[in-house]
């Protein structure tokens, strides 16, 4: 669904694989990881991350494509070790994959809740753990408990050192002060007519306001005129600002105020954006509208017209985690994705909020019976359902607008699907022993059967360090079929018979890299060309051939 212009990816596949893929080309720009991974209640499917293999599988080169999922049962004598075994190197791949600003929340029941403290700790650092969210996961708790009947979840929450809040519901005050203090006395200087004053006119004359550690000194008389301050104030306090950002700030429209005339606290005016306090750690109905596992269960029946995917989370929980994130420019990552609950919490926010939120969902193609051949297919689905919906609620409302108001515009509701695969180029290494006329035959081509040009394409990316989720066009150049990605970054072309022409309109549009598969020059004079025709053009383009 619109596959060339979409941000959005859906990876099929073994999350351990996919981790280490998007370290190449997405290491420090997740903002936001949200995962619900096995609870290991002793009927859960873990991954079995033990990559040795016999010499009957080594030879045949023959594997699972879709993952190593094993069933961890209570019987097992490495009941919890195996389950920390699985969640340690996905989670530390995770922090290598966040942002310096970026933080995660993972749902978990008390299972394993302690051991997935000690792991998170020992990895994001205990200073970086915000805290633990109870999520109320349901109205009526089990009866078959005879000691406790549990109605909460848990998601824990650590965060980026640079990440220096979340945001929870709007606040209702209008202003915060600008005074810190843990921070050193600094002195500061106000521009004329950017403070307000709840005080009389007048003058007040320059000195020390207050005692002890918490004290202020006005450095020049302050005039106060028409409730303003008519001239710029000197003054020094234990203030949060430097003097530079006080500058950006007030070129950018920022008021202060003083309350009251002893001038030990003064505030600023806070911005839309910065209008809110900290989440409180109950996620439930009645204090942020996170809705419980019951609801969960209607969101599904009511997209499907059955419950397709058991123990899926409510979007309204997603929706608020995502908030909770200052930035709104964001790119989320879930690798345990499930029903792709995150995937339309991200699209309805979009929708919503007027943003441009990202997705990048993983999750291994595990098989299933009924509707539905694997989990994949389900949230897939899901997500193709809940960008139906977006867009004929967005028709709906834009047919109900009156004259000269603007239409809402669509949020990108698409997704690219990726596979985890092998490599899509043969090993033609051989020894002088296994050299024969067949095999030297077969090494003219060094691509699999059955690969496409938009697989050898996804597969080079990296090597560029170009995100999965760039811009991709199809040209076609003097016949030949040239991707274009990122708007002229890469141009790659993997048709053969490739002349002379087709390289030297590449080298005019002066890409930053260009691609070429080894078999794709004509003769050998277009491949003698390639360097030279680009160094006549484009010099400065890093050139490779596979």
């Amino acid at each position: 669904m619109d596959w060339d212009t979409t941000k959005n990816l859906y990876i099929e596949g073994d999350n351990l694989d996919a981790l280490k893929l998007l370290k190449e080309t997405y290491a420090g720009k997740i903002k936001l990881i949200y995962i619900d991974p096995p609870y290991n209640t002793g009927n859960d499917f873990i991954y079995d991350d033990n990559f040795v293999m016999s010499d009957e599988e080594y030879e045949s080169g023959e594997t699972t494509d879709d993952g190593r999922l094993v069933a961890n049962l209570e019987s097992n004598g490495r009941f919890h070790s195996d389950w920390c075994s699985m969640i340690y190197p996905r989670l530390l791949l995770a922090k290598d994959l966040l942002s310096a600003d970026g933080v995660i929340f993972i749902s978990i029941d008390d299972n394993e809740l302690s051991n997935m403290l000690s792991i998170c700790d020992s990895i994001f650092s205990s200073k970086m753990r915000v805290g633990i969210f109870k999520w109320n996961k349901t109205s009526k708790a089990p009866t078959l408990s005879k000691f406790i009947r549990n109605k909460y979840e848990y998601v824990l929450c650590y965060r980026k050192p640079e990440l220096l809040g979340l945001r929870g519901p709007d606040s209702y005050n209008t202003a915060a002060p600008l005074f810190n203090s843990g921070n050193k006395h600094s002195r500061l200087t106000v521009p004329a007519e950017s403070i307000d004053c709840a005080f009389p006119d007048g003058v007040y004359p320059a000195g020390r306001y207050g005692d002890d550690e918490k004290y202020v000194i006005l450095h020049n008389d302050l005039i106060v005129e028409n409730g303003v301050n008519h001239n710029p104030l000197d003054i020094t306090g234990r203030f949060k600002w430097a003097q530079e950002t006080m500058n950006v700030r007030v070129l950018n429209g920022q008021r202060f105020q003083f309350k009251k005339p002893n001038f030990q606290t003064m505030y600023y005016y806070l911005d839309s954006d910065n209008k809110y306090i900290a989440p409180s750690d109950v996620l439930n109905k009645d204090e942020c509208s996170v809705l419980r596992n019951d609801e969960a269960y209607s969101e599904l029946k009511e997209m499907f017209g059955f419950v397709p995917f058991d123990y899926t989370k409510p979007v309204s929980l997603i929706k608020y985690l995502i908030r909770m994130h200052p930035s709104k420019d964001i790119i989320a990552l879930d690798f345990f994705s499930g029903s792709g609950t995150l995937a339309q919490a991200i699209f309805e926010l979009n929708a919503e909020e007027d943003t441009q939120r990202q997705f990048i969902l993983v999750q291994v193609n595990e098989p299933l019976s009924g509707g539905f051949k694997s989990i994949c297919e389900i949230g897939e689905e899901r997500i193709r359902r809940a960008g139906n919906k977006i867009v004929e609620a967005i028709h709906t409302e834009n047919k109900q607008l009156k004259p000269g108001e603007e239409p809402k515009s669509l949020p990108d509701i698409g997704f690219r699907v990726l596979k985890i695969d092998s490599s899509n180029f043969r090993d033609t290494y051989l020894t002088p022993d296994q050299t024969d006329q067949a095999s030297l035959l077969d090494a003219i081509d060094n691509v699999k059967d059955g690969r496409t040009p938009e697989d050898i394409l996804f597969q080079v990316l990296p090597a560029f360090r170009i995100p999965y989720s760039e811009h991709i066009e199809t040209l076609e150049i003097c016949g030949k079929k040239v991707f274009d990605v990122n708007y002229g970054q890469l141009l790659a072309c993997f048709d053969v018979d490739v002349t002379n022409e087709v390289i030297e309109e590449m080298a005019r549009r002066e890409p930053t890299y260009a691609v070429m598969r080894d078999l794709s020059f004509k003769d050998d004079s277009a491949a003698t060309n390639f360097e030279e025709l680009f160094k006549t053009f484009s010099p400065d383009t890093i050139r490779r051939v596979i």
